[in-house]
């Protein structure tokens, strides 16, 4: 049977799911069980494989709790991901993977379908096209759906809360007009809170997001006198709440400290700052990787299975420890701070231009296919932006994504270690993946339209 061209390019939200889909368990697989033994590249990620999130998993289920080893110490990561992946530990071990690629694959066909949504509404039909076609040839987004790394599952909770709540924005933008109607609205607010609240479980970082979009909101409701708009702010504030706080009373009571998702962000900022020979005596030396240049800038010299655990710290009073000194560093050292700020935002999407700075210099070829891939969709970016400055029309949905790229990416600048990978910025690429389609469909429009538009086009 032949595949029709129809078949493979997205012409509603519910083929792009199915594409996406079926695009996630095709190459997954490819990768994992024909590339992988031919070629020799790990199938897995990271030393263990798996960055010790399936040790946790297994660990919950056995009834041990949030630990990397039985009876071993409390874990500081973030609950949502270790949960998700705890019913996989089930299953017999070669067929885990599997079943996570079948599970982070339907998010990639969620991503493709919310995207598809997205585009069409805030530009036309031939944007959303593109855009998911688009996301669907980035090949980290499959690097990323085969390992059991929450980039795919924070991707998809964020691009879910951002569709939800913006339906609001939009609201007030639109003179009250709701992409869902006004019906079962009880149901637009459970949704927002329940995926806000997913999405913090899933990322400390994400709390600061979920935060200032419903105090937005809420600010907005008050100035427009929306009282719906004012109640999709409140009630999912109080999901919210109510869904966050058993965690962050369970940090309490292991702890004794008030840590309303997870910790390590002292250890992960002076990870970050060995990684820049900007950095002094924190700077990583060579054949020193970057945890050991933290801890021995900090005094914690030796042994890092001493310390560590799962990637983060064994002690929380040591955690407790370095982010004081990570306070202390920012007030006494504000330049070097600035300069590890300025160069983690350029590395964050283009690692290879910041090679130069690195304290350990170390070429990767990863680094540079993805600053040319990034380089390529920011560039048809900057295209819809300056099509913007003629269309005003274009400045709503543009601002949108920017804001939405913009509040994604930020919290991770001061702390990130090495961005040379695509773990961290996955997040922003469905917007960015709209922007660039908009960019591309802005060029077309004009070569065959002396008065082009990228709003109506079909």
């Amino acid at each position: 049977m032949r595949l029709k061209l129809s078949q493979i390019i997205p012409n509603s939200a519910k083929s792009s799911f199915w594409i996406g889909f079926g695009m996630s368990l095709l190459v997954c697989f490819f990768i994992i069980f024909v590339l992988s033994p031919l070629t020799g590249i790990s199938k897995e990620f990271g030393g263990r494989g798996h960055d010790s999130y399936l040790d946790i998993a297994e660990n919950v289920i056995k009834g041990y709790g949030f630990v990397c080893q039985p009876k071993g110490s409390l874990v500081l990561c973030p609950p949502f991901y270790p949960l998700l992946l705890s019913p996989m530990t089930l299953l017999p071990v070669w067929l885990q993977r599997p079943c996570l690629i079948v599970v982070q694959g339907a998010m990639v066909g969620c991503i493709a379908l919310l995207i598809f949504r997205i585009a069409q509404s805030l530009f036309s039909i031939s944007t959303a096209r593109a855009a998911v076609i688009i996301f669907l040839l980035n090949p980290w987004v499959y690097w990323n759906a085969k390992n059991p790394m929450t980039a795919i599952t924070q991707t998809f909770l964020y691009i879910l809360f951002m569709f939800l709540i913006g339906d609001y924005f939009l609201a007030v933008v639109k003179d009250n007009h709701t992409l869902w109607g006004e019906k079962r609205q009880w149901v637009k607010w459970l949704a927002i809170g329940m995926t806000g609240a997913a999405l913090i479980l899933s990322h400390g970082a994400m709390l600061a997001n979920v935060v200032i979009l419903l105090f937005i909101l809420f600010i907005m409701g008050i100035i427009r006198r929306n009282y719906q708009v004012l109640a999709a702010s409140i009630i999912p504030g109080l999901i919210v709440i109510a869904l966050v706080a058993p965690w962050t009373y369970r940090n309490w009571v292991a702890f004794n400290r008030f840590i309303p998702v997870a910790g390590n962000s002292g250890f992960i900022y002076f990870q970050g700052l060995s990684h820049w020979k900007i950095s002094g005596e924190a700077a990583q030396r060579p054949n020193e990787n970057y945890r050991a240049a933290a801890l021995r800038f900090l005094g914690k010299e030796g042994d890092e299975s001493c310390y560590m655990q799962c990637y983060g710290l064994r002690d929380c009073n040591i955690d407790k420890e370095f982010n004081e000194k990570m306070k202390e560093h920012i007030k006494t050292q504000p330049m070097v701070f600035l300069k590890k700020l300025l160069l983690n935002s350029v590395e964050y999407y283009f690692p290879s231009i910041t090679y130069p700075f690195l304290a350990v210099k170390i070429f990767s070829i990863e680094s540079l296919a993805i600053t040319v891939f990034h380089l390529t969709l920011w560039g048809l970016a900057v295209t819809l932006i300056w099509h913007s400055k003629k269309e005003k029309m274009l400045r709503m949905p543009m601002l949108l994504m920017l804001t939405a790229i913009g509040l994604y990416a930020i919290w991770y600048f001061p702390f990130v270690t090495f961005i040379g990978h695509s773990l961290y910025t996955m997040g922003t690429i469905p917007f960015l993946c709209i922007m660039s389609a908009a960019g591309i469909v802005s060029i077309v429009a004009k070569i065959f339209n002396p008065h082009p538009s990228i709003l109506n086009p079909s």
